[in-house]
């Protein structure tokens, strides 16, 4: 190889090492998300200042541009029973369109895992944010204001037109923070 040729190979070679330095780490996925979203059930109480039981009534596409790859939704929910925070009869949460949850282990929140350090339903996207997604006419067990935990917007199953009375986690919220009303 004569020496423009090994010249021309190392130039290449510094511009993909380059390349690679600069760019591809804006492409990694979230490998550790943020300690703020992964509490135990102890640690999600302590932080709470705005918690209900709330039904979402629309989702509509938002005008705000898509992050972390899934375009951005406005949900709108109606509040059925406050727990704790200022009595507002809806709120709104801007989330994204697409699956951030696995399916539960259980419905009720029974299942061991739940209740771990970082248990809950939801996760994080590729740039370590939760951009929560929801479902038009189901309950879910909202926790408002930061930072958002991976717990902080479970779904709640609806016995007989009500949220089920029988599940764990909406049980243990209100016994923890029911009198703070």
């Amino acid at each position: 190889m004569s020496l423009p040729q090994k010249l021309g190979t190392v130039k290449r070679r510094c511009v993909v090492l380059l390349f690679n330095a600069l760019v591809v780490p804006f492409g990694h996925a979230c490998t550790v998300p943020p300690m703020e979203q992964v509490v135990t059930p102890e640690q999600q109480m302590a932080i709470a200042t705005d918690v209900s039981v709330a039904r979402v009534i629309r989702a509509t596409p938002s005008p705000l541009p898509a992050s972390g790859g899934r375009p951005s939704v406005e949900y709108e929910f109606e509040v059925e029973e406050r727990i704790l925070g200022p009595d507002e009869p809806r709120f709104v949460i801007i989330g994204a369109r697409g699956e951030t949850r696995p399916r539960p282990g259980s419905t009720d929140h029974s299942d061991k895992e739940f209740w771990e350090r970082g248990g809950g339903r939801l996760y994080n996207d590729s740039d370590c944010v939760l951009r929560p997604n929801f479902t038009v006419g189901e309950r879910y067990l909202v926790f408002r204001g930061n930072p958002a935990t991976w717990r902080s917007f479970e779904r709640i199953e609806s016995v007989r037109g009500k949220p089920n009375a029988e599940d764990k986690w909406l049980a243990y919220v209100k016994a923890s923070l029911g009198g703070q009303h």
